[in-house]
């Protein structure tokens, strides 16, 4: 069971690192979070838009291995709808 489990998370992440969503820069002003691993290098830039207290959407431009990027793709689908507190509090676990 846990050989399948391990090629779903591969699966998943190579899908993500390939064709990453959310992947991109807002043109107008967006609340902009910024991540960097100083041990590996990857850096990720965390863009949101913000109405009512909760992320309307977001994005994210960064270099990094595949595992960071898809992270970053997952992490954007995830926090859409989410009450502000809630995404940072995923932004800051991302972050680690």
């Amino acid at each position: 069971m846990s050989s399948n489990l391990d090629t779903l998370y591969r699966q998943v992440i190579m899908d993500h690192y390939k064709n990453p969503r959310n992947r991109g820069e807002f043109e107008d002003e967006a609340v902009t979070v910024n991540m960097n691993n100083p041990t590996c290098g990857d850096r990720i830039q965390l863009q949101l838009k913000i109405e009512n207290g909760k992320v309307k959407d977001a994005k994210f431009e960064g270099e990094g291995c595949s595992i960071s990027l898809a992270s970053a793709s997952m992490m954007t689908q995830a926090i859409k709808g989410l009450v502000t507190e809630e995404a940072v509090a995923m932004a800051e676990i991302f972050r680690i």
